[in-house]
């Protein structure tokens, strides 16, 4: 049999002071008021540290189950009560109790469980012979500020917000885990947060110790400068630094994007057919009906259609074959 890992020792310290009084009235609102609880805080590791200890302790709380949903569902709830409520009638269910208390244990009550919270919270409601509350555990950020009100204000629940950490509470805590030998074992839950680097610190790891996480980490000073192979085909490279001014702007070429000028150019020479065309459709249409119309027209547009054609010849000229 395996050991759980709530059993294990570093859970004798909690990160900030008042958190063991704070669980102690968690405790008390679900086994004595028969509230829900749900138990919100700033940081995730902080919320995961108060979730083992709370749990842990209610472990060894006689007469109580716990139903520990890591992802809870709306059906494996009803199941649930269909269980506990097996052999109770509705009538029973409704007005009786049963002789142990259940407790369903949400340790990560993301902002989509609503759906879940809202479903037990009915069963409960609907069923308290059914003896069964809830614990959930979350960040403050994955839910509306509005929407935790409205969860507290109903009077079988009981909103408990951890206290924010502080550096003070912090050096504490990082002490007792080092003391113990289990800050290590902490760091990576600690990654993301604010107190990496005082938790490195009270480790003695250096900052060559810490893993590279970015190209942030990167230290130019240490790095080897590489000149790229060239092939004959390549153009030249040259160092600019040590070149007099008039060379460098004589080795300047100027490059032309034909990939992206092109079909700027085509679309141009289609709008410009295109009005070209209509003329002297138009022209055509009125030479026929008043010839000295068509005669004038051919005269303008003789000159313009040659100059067109010339400039269109140079203009192929220039793109690379």
């Amino acid at each position: 049999m395996t050991s759980d890992p709530t059993d294990a020792p570093i859970l004798n310290s909690l990160p900030h002071p008042d958190d063991e009084s704070i669980l102690a009235s968690a405790r008390d609102a679900l086994l004595t008021d028969m509230s829900n609880v749900f138990i919100v805080g700033e940081e995730e590791f902080h919320i995961d540290a108060c979730f083992l200890a709370l749990y842990h302790q209610l472990k060894l709380e006689p007469g109580l189950q716990l139903h520990r949903m890591m992802s809870p569902k709306v059906d494996d709830i009803v199941a649930l009560f269909n269980t506990v409520l097996a052999d109770f009638s509705i009538e029973e269910a409704r007005n009786q109790q049963a002789n142990e208390r259940h407790i369903i244990v949400m340790p990560d009550f993301g902002p989509n469980a609503g759906e879940e919270w809202m479903a037990c919270e009915s069963l409960v409601n609907t069923f308290p012979g059914s003896n069964v509350g809830m614990l959930a555990f979350s960040t403050i950020d994955n839910h509306d500020a509005s929407a935790l009100q409205q969860l507290s204000l109903k009077s079988r629940n009981k909103l408990i917000r951890l206290t924010p950490l502080d550096r003070a509470a912090m050096e504490r805590y990082l002490n007792e885990c080092h003391e113990r030998g289990a800050l290590l074992e902490m760091l990576p839950s600690l990654t993301y947060s604010q107190w990496y680097s005082l938790a490195s610190e009270t480790a003695g790891l250096s900052v060559d110790d810490a893993p590279r996480h970015s190209v942030l980490d990167y230290d130019e000073s240490k790095s080897v400068a590489t000149v790229p192979l060239q092939s004959p085909d390549s153009p030249e490279i040259t160092a600019c630094g040590d070149q007099p001014e008039e060379e460098r702007k004589k080795g300047l070429k100027i490059r032309v994007n034909w990939a992206a000028l092109l079909p700027r150019v085509g679309s141009l020479i289609s709008a410009s057919l295109i009005v070209v065309l209509s003329v002297a459709l138009f022209l055509a249409v009125a030479g026929a009906l008043h010839p000295p119309i068509w005669e004038a027209g051919q005269a303008i547009a003789t000159p313009l259609w040659d100059q067109l054609m010339v400039w269109l010849e140079q203009l192929l000229a220039k793109i690379p074959r």
